[in-house]
């Protein structure tokens, strides 16, 4: 026998000495079946989710179903219904990701490619459609099925496994029962808990996949959904789908365990004195392409005011991983983000910036491609330790050729507000109670869009970062000259006060 294989059997030996309940069989299917569908490159899938009813609650139970097509790592399309929200889409094309719920019909928006994975865990619609890796209490073999998928054969371990209860959810351990296909290693049947939309504890379900498909002819599926021409626009965190850890704005940077490309660590605290912006990018991620050229014009313009560091993370289908992080001036490796910081962080989606003010203090943490406007303003804002001071000239930038005498043609209409975005309290400020307005100069150009902003009148760092961020969303309807387009210049305000 050889080496490796001697060496293999001892390790089961021992492995069964150590945990007799622990099948290494059972274990090995249900470690695939946690990451089964993370590893195929595309595939389509029918998901019915039956939940018994808890005690104490009236009905018979209910049924979430859900339509699945995905293509790795950033090509998802989920639709479904359940009894608490109706119907609801999920989706991400690679350049922008959106949800839109029926119950509301509000739909959030972002410029950011968010993995198909992350996604399949965010919305209640696939309540582990696949199952979440837990500490194993036991597992085991219980027999080989065969699966009829419509019109398809699934040869099917059957395993059952106990896992340790969910940290934060109420309940003891349970079994769960896997019908686990033997080729792909997707879990095409379950009966185990999960934790239902409203619900803060497992409940028995039965999880069944009823429509199968996976290969490369999948990989030209149609990932687009059109938003009800009535729907509202709202940010993300009045979802439930927060992309950022947002309870870290206002504090101090969490300590990040960053290493430089020769493997030495590097201290953020000893960046003080000039604020920093950390801008996550992945490699697969095409908004984030697209940012690279605003990173450099916006680096150029601040010099050596502020540091840029560009954090390359690399989406693994086994999770995420730590990547190279570069200057954006020089382009040089400078560190490795690692995964536990990345999920300390709360990032889901790229691209992100997260902002650090000189005193070593989180002032804006987002995902989604940012405006070179926005990036130029908030590290403006970061930088001055005054309000800025007020613009020389107000209104229409081109002149008014009054000696011509009064002229239909130079008749000028300001410009019109057509959408806006809510800039939303941090948390530490709510916490503070800090209520006010903060005044902004913005210009708004010939296509309706905003740039050239400045803070007038301050009142907390990271309600500035905030005002700043929904300011350079909102969109306008320009300010005309007669019949032409021209630049305006304006004043802005965005009031925050507790409710």
């Amino acid at each position: 026998m050889k080496l490796a294989a001697l060496l293999a059997a001892f390790a089961g030996m021992c492995w069964g000495q150590t945990h007799p309940g622990i099948d290494p069989e059972a274990e090995k299917l249900y470690r695939r079946a946690s990451v089964a569908l993370h590893q195929l490159p595309a595939y389509e899938m029918d998901v019915e989710t039956t939940l018994i009813k808890p005690r104490g609650v009236p009905g018979e139970g209910f049924h979430i179903l859900a339509k699945i097509a995905a293509r790795q790592p950033d090509h998802i399309l989920i639709s479904g219904s359940t009894p608490f929200f109706g119907e609801s889409t999920v989706y991400s094309d690679g350049h922008s990701s959106l949800f839109w719920q029926e119950s509301t019909n509000q739909f959030a928006k972002i410029d950011a490619a968010i993995p198909a994975r992350l996604l399949m865990h965010l919305t209640n619609l696939t309540p582990e459609a696949e199952p979440v890796e837990q500490t194993l209490i036991s597992a085991k073999v219980l027999r080989s099925e065969e699966i009829d998928l419509d019109g398809e054969r699934f040869d099917c371990r059957v395993i059952e496994v106990v896992t340790a209860g969910r940290e934060g959810v109420q309940g003891d351990p349970t079994p769960r029962t896997l019908w686990i296909d033997t080729k792909t290693g997707v879990a095409l049947r379950q009966q185990t808990d999960v934790v239902p939309p409203l619900f803060d504890k497992e409940i028995p379900a039965r999880i069944e996949v009823t429509r199968f498909h996976t290969g490369a002819y999948v990989d030209n599926g149609d990932f687009s959904f059109i938003v009800p021409a009535d729907a509202t626009e709202v940010d993300w965190k009045m979802l439930d789908m927060a992309m950022t850890n947002r309870m870290l704005v206002g504090r101090e940077v969490p300590p990040l365990h960053l290493v430089t490309s020769d493997g030495h660590p590097l201290d953020l605290t000893k960046l003080r004195g000039k604020p920093v912006l950390l801008h996550f990018q992945a490699a697969w991620c095409k908004p984030c392409e697209e940012s690279t050229a605003t990173l450099d014009s916006v680096a150029k313009v601040m010099g050596p005011d502020v540091r840029i560091l560009q954090v390359d993370v690399d989406e693994t289908p086994e999770g995420v991983r730590g990547g190279a992080a570069r200057t954006t001036a020089s382009r040089h490796p400078v560190a490795v983000v690692s995964a536990d910081d990345l999920e300390a962080l709360g990032l889901r989606a790229w691209p992100a910036n997260l902002l650090i003010s000189r005193e070593g203090k989180i002032l804006s943490f987002d995902a989604g491609r940012a405006s070179e406007a926005a990036l130029l303003a908030l590290l403006r804002n970061a930088v001055l330790t005054t309000a800025a001071p007020p613009p020389l000239t107000w209104g229409a930038l081109e002149p008014h050729h009054a000696s011509r005498g009064f002229n239909k043609k130079d008749e000028l209409t300001p410009p019109e507000l057509v959408y806006k975005v809510d800039a939303g309290y941090t948390p530490e400020a709510q916490k503070a109670k800090i209520s006010g307005t903060v005044m902004l100069a913005i210009l708004v150009g010939t296509d309706g869009l905003v740039s050239d902003i400045h803070v007038l009148e301050r009142l907390e760092p990271s309600l500035e970062a905030r005002a700043i961020t929904a300011v350079s969303k909102w969109r306008f309807k320009p300010a005309m000259r007669g019949t032409t387009a021209v630049a305006f210049r304006a004043r802005a305000g965005v009031s925050f006060s507790q409710q």
